[in-house]
Parts: C-alpha cells; sequence; structure tokens
C-alpha cells in the first residue's frame, strides 16, 4: 500500500522532531513498518548512530593497535552524546508540538 502525500508529509514531521520509525508506525498502523522506514526523508537518529558505529568498527581494523582503540572510543563516546541530547531535544519538541496544538 502506497503512502499518501498526506500522511508522509506528516511522518515527515514527526520524524524531524525526534520520533522514531516505530513511533510513527504505531500512530499510523496502516502502514507497515518497512514501508514508513523507506519512504521517510530521513533515517532516525538511532539509524545514523548504528551507521557510524559499524563504519567506525571497519575503520578501526585499518589502524595501528596503540591508535585503534583510543580513536575509535572516542568518537563512539562523541556519537553516543549527540544521539541521547537529540534525544532528549526530539522528545522536547514533541512535547512542545503537543501544547502549541491544543
Amino acid at each position: 500500500m502506497a503512502i499518501s502525500k498526506h500522511d508522509l508529509e506528516k511522518m515527515n514531521d514527526l520524524v524531524e522532531k525526534g520520533a522514531t520509525i516505530a513511533d510513527i508506525a504505531n500512530k499510523f498502523k496502516k502502514y507497515d513498518y518497512w514501508e514508513i522506514y523507506w519512504e521517510v526523508e530521513d533515517y532516525t537518529l538511532l539509524g545514523k548512530k548504528r551507521r557510524i558505529t559499524n563504519r567506525l568498527n571497519k575503520l578501526q581494523k585499518n589502524l595501528k593497535k596503540e591508535d585503534q582503540q583510543e580513536l575509535v572510543k572516542a568518537v563512539k563516546e562523541l556519537i553516543n552524546e549527540i544521539y541521547n541530547t537529540s534525544k532528549k531535544n526530539g522528545k522536547k519538541l514533541i512535547d512542545i508540538g503537543k501544547i502549541l496544538s491544543k
């Protein structure tokens, strides 16, 4: 089932505000999770975090042993901080949106 343009706009708005694909799938039950995943304009922050982490893991193999662990650990910590901060901010934006729409 193709996602209507109107629903897709709502979904993209939710993604911009920090909602996850699972949150959107719960709200739009008539669409399949993967259908939503492939149609929204942007992956969730968690998806981006996982992609970066996976690439770092591959990069880790090509560095000198002494540099590998230090670099990868530092970058992973920063990615986690970015993700956690963005997640909190997304929840705040959703709450603000709910208040403004009343």
